[in-house]
């Protein structure tokens, strides 16, 4: 598994010449509504953070359903799912389609893509036969593709590939990972702590670590956890360690070096994740990293980072409450 980590760059490049079909125009969009679970959803999540300036808000919505009411003629919906038969996704696509269909779809395959086929929906059909986690830089960069090819612009394509550099330095990925597999390899409840506008990233470290590592993670984000958290370590009987990320603005690193520093004044060990460059590299970098060293901690524990016992576990269920919730998302 590792060695799709390692091929980021390669198929980011690949991403970038996907074609959409059905592709046509979408005038008079005013919001983005994303869809996807897991580690497409987490693509919703980094698009949101990524346009948070742009003229587009994105909301992203993970569950069997989407509420009707922030679907109108200016909403434009796009549903991301690898395999492309998540259920949680299907549904919601299917009661989005019951408002609108201005609605395009990112899957490898699946229901998903036979969804959109039937209904002309935009779609790309993505490279198959990857984890969902380690496909993460072809569904973001398939989902501004097909975004801009609707015309939704959220971030210029020269921007984009520029952006997607970041992750042809290697050595410097590998050597920022083994800082990183060191601090963790000996923790068993990390705490991870964001600011707000990298609370997807913060999330992101979480999956990783929690998917590919089975390790569990609580994740924290500034300046929220000043008003809550902050006090839980007063008296905490446990403590393990923090992994701080850090920010492009300057006050906001402030906050995040304070609260290293309040936490080792408690005892607790602290690492803090330092990028470069714009949000978007900062995304793809930090994600690359810990893509790397959670596969490493996998092995050190002599774990199978592609297997998850207990998603599949979770799934066994979904078919046995399809029905039920189909009927009921149906009816929301």
């Amino acid at each position: 598994m590792l060695e799709h980590y390692m091929k980021w760059y390669e198929y980011s490049l690949e991403a970038l010449g996907y074609t959409v079909v059905n592709a046509r125009f979408f005038d008079g969009i005013r919001r983005i509504v994303i869809l996807g679970m897991g580690g497409s959803g987490i693509v919703g999540d980094i698009i949101a953070s990524i346009a948070a300036e742009s003229e587009y808000p994105v909301y992203v919505y993970k569950d069997f359903y989407i509420p009707s009411n922030i679907i109108d003629g200016t909403t434009f919906v796009l549903s991301i799912s690898y395999s492309g038969n998540t259920l949680e996704t299907i549904l919601s696509t299917k009661k989005a389609l019951q408002h609108t269909k201005s609605v395009g779809v990112i899957a490898s395959g699946g229901e998903l893509i036979e969804l959109a086929k039937r209904n002309g929906l935009p779609y790309i059909a993505i490279r198959s036969g990857l984890a969902p986690r380690s496909a993460l830089p072809i569904m973001l960069v398939a989902a501004f593709n097909l975004l801009s090819t609707c015309g939704i612009e959220l971030i210029a394509r020269e921007e984009l590939m520029k952006a997607l550099d970041v992750l042809k330095n290697m050595d410097e990925a590998e050597r920022t990972s083994r800082e990183l597999f060191n601090f963790l390899k000996l923790s068993k409840l990390p705490l991870v702590v964001a600011t707000l506008r990298y609370s997807a990233l913060a999330v992101r470290i979480k999956n990783e670590l929690n998917e590919n590592s089975k390790i569990p993670v609580k994740v924290e984000i500034l300046p929220e956890l000043f008003h809550n958290d902050i006090v839980g370590w007063e008296s905490a009987e446990f403590k393990d360690k923090a992994l701080l990320v850090d920010s492009d603005l300057t006050y906001e690193n402030k906050l995040i070096q304070f609260y290293a520093e309040y936490l080792k004044g408690l005892g607790i060990d602290t690492y803090i994740l330092r990028l470069n460059g714009n949000v978007i590299e900062r995304f793809l970098y930090g994600s690359l990293v810990i893509g790397i060293t959670s596969i490493k901690l996998a092995q050190l524990r002599g774990l199978d980072p592609l297997q998850t016992k207990s998603i599949s576990i979770y799934k066994q269920l979904l078919q046995e409450l399809k029905e039920e919730i189909g009927r009921v998302a149906h009816s929301r």
